[in-house]
């Protein structure tokens, strides 16, 4: 039986015009619309060794164990074909080794297949050098298997939106045109919509494997719970849930990789995750994350750092990375996870938002398949850091999430995030640093606070403490390089000794002694201690967006919040311990679904 393992895609759609280089490399060709193919000028080179169209032939063999693979082109003209295997060196420098090279005169548009080397490489791809003008109309890569060897896969996608219409129609009209249209893939995928705003006309949604369902907004965690369980009670249950954000841009061969994958794997692979990428919306050929990180201390990092997807090194940077590590993770803009894996483990805890995905791969100690070309583009990136977000609900969630996993990372946690705090206030971040404060103090609530669905009211409530940034031009005496914002000031000994001694001149320290004029800081986590030492101000810049607020130092404010912190952290260390042990006690029934169905009120929403 013939087995697609990837169809040859083409810059079809006007945002791709513009990042060709995703899909092939030449200088002279381009995608005929109207001819529905891409053409190739006469002497001249079109290689598809790229992110979306190099064959991860490495990868399919190790998790699908097929052995031969064939290459299939609907082409026209007179050209010379070669096939090519790549990978790295050691020193991290690309090879390449011809496999094949030959010769066609297809003087009328005809199907030219070819079965491709057996080779151990990273990636295979091949290379059309043209001798007259050519045209490639379509292009996949195919194996052949029993059936019978096949598994059976129903694969259901829940995507959890929160009044992102537009991106979320877009994405159900691709599906419905690309994929449900197809045999067999079209016959077993569904789709669950999970519309926490209650924005959407179920009549606009609703279609044959499209599902709409109207949810409390309970954040993340609470629409990819119920996405999850509704996927185990349709009818056929799903065998795999893909999650999915709203506010993404997806290609249907990339759904289409996960179930062929899916259908061929290996039983040693049955509870692994599939994790496609994250790649930059606003620049489509940006990578960003695929698997990350969680160190010791809370922080979160992608693992194979953002990395552009023209040049080929990266392209199998990316693909050769290993992340069979501890503490790895993977994020829920597109995250397939076999649904017994759910059934034995539970759904994600009630964060609302950050951490749920993060927590869920930590608590499963998952394992993940990447493949290039599995990926969507997600929007915004640098410019949404919110005080609130990263001070209060990333801290607090992640102290749940080591109490409710017995974690011992929950001390170096703290610390990690107090030394945020304590920078936060010597750049008279005051009511910042609050957000801190009231994360633990939540968090020592136990386990009885998540419990209680107010999410939304207390993110409300919250978020009305985040700064209002302004225009920059409003401040007209102030000189504003956004060039250096990001630059680091090496450190003076002498001002670095007072620094300290006076908490940037706030304890010691007599105000008519401080330097004037506003000190020119970063509006985020990035910390540059000597730029603002001893000022009577400084201005925090956003300079993605050209927006700011000036903070003056106030020994009073500074006052309260220290002696609130002392406070916070003598509760924390009386209370800590007892409270870990009833978020352990009560952890499976908080991801359970007797919890969720009663926390979602699930027979009021449907």
């Amino acid at each position: 039986m013939e087995i697609k393992l990837q169809k040859l895609l083409f810059p079809d759609k006007e945002r791709y015009k513009n990042y060709d280089r995703l899909f092939f490399k030449s200088i002279q060709s381009v995608y005929e619309e109207e001819k529905g193919c891409l053409a190739i000028a006469r002497y001249n080179v079109c290689d598809f060794m790229t992110y979306l169209n190099a064959l991860s032939v490495k990868k399919w063999k190790q998790y699908t164990g097929i052995k031969e693979v064939f290459l299939r082109l609907d082409i026209e003209g007179s050209f010379n074909l070669s096939v090519s295997g790549h990978h790295l060196e050691k020193e991290g420098t690309e090879s390449k080794k011809v496999y094949f090279s030959e010769k066609y005169d297809c003087q009328k548009r005809q199907i030219l297949e070819l079965p491709l080397p057996d080779m151990e490489e990273t990636l295979l791809s091949f290379e059309v050098n043209t001798l007259s003008d050519c045209f490639i109309y379509s292009g996949e890569y195919y194996t052949n298997i029993e059936e019978k060897a096949l598994n059976h896969v129903v694969l259901s996608i829940a995507t959890t939106t929160f009044q992102k219409e537009d991106f979320i129609k877009k994405n159900l009209e691709m599906i419905r045109k690309e994929l449900l249209t197809e045999e067999d893939i079209g016959e077993n995928i569904y789709v669950h919509v999970i519309d926490n705003g209650r924005t959407l006309e179920r009549s606009e949604i609703e279609s044959e494997h499209i599902f709409y369902h109207p949810n409390k907004n309970v954040g993340g965690s609470g629409g990819f719970s119920r996405g999850m369980l509704e996927s185990i009670h349709q009818t056929p249950k799903a065998t795999h849930v893909l999650l999915m954000d709203d506010d993404v841009e997806i290609l249907s061969e990339s759904i289409r990789r996960t179930y062929v994958l899916l259908t061929l794997l290996k039983e040693e692979y049955e509870d692994w995750f599939i994790s496609g990428a994250m790649l930059r919306y606003e620049h489509m050929d940006e990578f960003w994350e695929d698997v990350g990180y969680m160190c010791p201390e809370g922080y979160q990092f992608t693992m194979k750092g953002h990395r552009n997807l023209n040049k080929k090194r990266n392209i199998l940077y990316i693909e050769e990375y290993d992340t069979t590590v501890e503490n790895a993770y993977a994020g829920w803009w597109y995250c397939c996870i076999p649904t017994h894996v759910i059934e034995e483990s539970g759904y994600a805890l009630p964060l609302f938002v950050r951490g749920d995905d993060t927590e869920y791969s930590l608590r499963n100690q998952a394992q993940f398949i990447t493949m290039n070309g599995i990926c969507v583009w997600h929007m915004g990136f640098t410019t949404k850091f919110n005080y609130f977000m990263e001070y209060y609900q990333t801290f607090r969630n992640l102290l749940i999430m080591e109490a409710c996993n017995k974690g011992k990372m929950q001390g170096k946690i703290l610390n990690y995030f107090m030394g945020i705090f304590l920078s936060e206030v010597l750049q008279f971040n005051y009511q910042a640093a609050e957000f801190f404060l009231d994360a633990v103090r939540d968090y020592l609530k136990g386990p009885e606070y998540i419990e209680e669905e107010k999410c939304q009211e207390r993110l409300t409530e919250m978020s009305k403490r985040n700064a209002v940034l302004e225009d920059v031009r409003n401040f007209k005496d102030i000189n504003i390089d956004f060039n250096t914002v990001y630059s680091w000031d090496a450190r003076n000994i002498f001002d670095s000794l007072l620094y300290k001694l006076t908490f940037n001149g706030q304890v010691f320290w007599p105000k008519k002694w401080l330097r004037q004029g506003p000190a020119v800081i970063a509006y985020d986590t990035f910390y540059n201690p000597q730029r603002q030492c001893l000022k009577e101000s400084v201005v925090s810049v956003n300079p993605y967006t050209k927006t700011g607020e000036i903070r003056h130092l106030d020994k009073q404010k500074f006052k309260n919040v220290m002696r609130e912190y002392r406070m916070v952290m003598k509760e924390y260390q009386k209370k800590h311990k007892q409270v870990n042990q009833k978020y352990y006690e009560k952890r499976k029934y908080l991801v359970s679904e007797e919890f969720w169905k009663q926390y979602l009120e699930i027979e009021k929403y449907q």
